[in-house]
């Protein structure tokens, strides 16, 4: 029994997390004017030498990124389509869910990868910098939309 709760409340997290992705795409999504708020190439001041290498990098991450959400969606997907039956397999569930967590690993992982690549083509003062913003972002996780404390 103590399994099943344990199973229930993370379907609700899972499901409450799609919902504000899926809420946060939509109202984004009309703004195409928006410029985005932080650019890593103007925080670094990159030369155009690792603008042009950034951006590639930053392509191929993204393109990367996009498919680890998209298996991430179908598989949870897969979990909310089987709502009409009255008991879904405890084995289904944590088989799914254990596929989810590595496709979240696999996110992380690239997410890491990625500014290991980024700080390879920095020099001393943009890998200090680049650090900073790194911390500041971990640091931050979570706490959308609340000023920053300045110390």
């Amino acid at each position: 029994m103590k399994k099943q709760t344990l199973l229930y409340i993370l379907l609700v997290v899972l499901f409450l997390s799609n919902a504000f992705f899926i809420f946060h795409h939509l109202t984004s999504q009309g703004n195409k004017d928006h410029k985005s708020r932080f650019s890593m190439v103007e925080e670094l001041n990159f030369n155009q030498e690792q603008q042009d290498a950034y951006n590639k990098m930053r392509s191929e991450h993204f393109d990367k990124m996009k498919s680890y959400s998209k298996r991430i969606g179908e598989l949870k997907e897969e979990i909310y389509s089987n709502k009409g039956e009255n008991e879904i397999s405890e084995v289904f569930l944590d088989s799914v869910i254990d596929l989810i967590a590595i496709e979240e690993k696999n996110k992380d992982l690239e997410m890491y990868k990625h500014f290991r690549d980024v700080r390879e083509i920095c020099n001393d003062e943009q890998k200090a910098q680049l650090s900073k913003i790194i911390n500041d972002a971990i640091k931050r996780h979570g706490k959308r939309g609340k000023s920053k404390n300045k110390e």
